[in-house]
């Protein structure tokens, strides 16, 4: 369900690119590798985002990348996520959603901006006195500096001058999406073998149990 959530989300988003969608067997196969039903953390912290110590939290609770998390993590979550770190601490679902949306912030690439045309129509902008530039004038008018520099050059302006333009703005998107591997999950979701501190938390055999456990899902799935 949790997994169906995000990849209907993250599948219809116009700022989401080049997207697969994720594959509910890996979160499976995450739990198991972070606790199993045999640990006492199962009915609590399943994923083990939130233990002590765990600086993940903080991505979701109080979203360290707001641009990234505001384009990845759907809205619907935010009653699950947004200052609910007791919850995400004591509550299965809670943490699970924690998870997910940890794993997606981390395994995205940088978001980029786009220019967006709210139309195709072409208009344009005398300058008056005051006018300060392009950044001045874009603000004014509702489109961007790049639009006025693409249509009109770069040049300096006096006023008088007619500057041709169209309404525009930016927007934020993940351009794309690192490999769902177990080597790549292990590195962005759980520790970096090569840029590990001594005493720093995390599991260096993460990547080898995520791929052992999901081979056990396979296997009992095509049963």
């Amino acid at each position: 369900k949790l997994v169906s959530e995000i990849n209907r989300h993250l599948s219809t988003s116009k700022n989401i690119e080049k997207y697969k969608p994720l594959d509910w067997k890996l979160i499976k196969a995450m739990i198991w590798t972070e606790t199993g039903a045999a640990v006492t953390a199962w009915k609590t912290r399943p994923i083990q985002i939130g233990n002590t110590g765990d600086e993940g939290i903080k991505e979701v609770v109080i979203p360290a990348r707001p641009r990234k998390y505001n384009i990845i993590i759907p809205k619907t979550w935010n009653t699950y996520l947004i200052n609910k770190t007791d919850l995400i601490r004591s509550n299965p679902e809670y943490n699970i959603r924690a998870g997910i949306a940890l794993l997606m912030i981390k395994m995205s690439e940088t978001e980029k901006d786009k220019i967006v045309y709210d139309n195709e129509n072409e208009d344009t902008y005398e300058v008056v006195e005051g006018d300060r530039g392009y950044s001045s004038i874009a603000k004014k008018i509702g489109t961007t500096q790049s639009v006025l520099t693409k249509l009109n050059g770069v040049k300096v302006i006096h006023p008088g001058d007619k500057l041709k333009y169209k309404k525009a703005h930016l927007e934020q998107y993940i351009p794309g999406w690192l490999l769902f591997t177990p080597e790549n999950i292990q590195k962005q979701y759980n520790i970096d073998p090569t840029k590990a501190q001594p005493g720093h938390r995390g599991d260096h055999t993460y990547a080898d149990k995520i791929r052992f456990t999901y081979a056990l899902i396979v296997a009992d799935e095509s049963k």
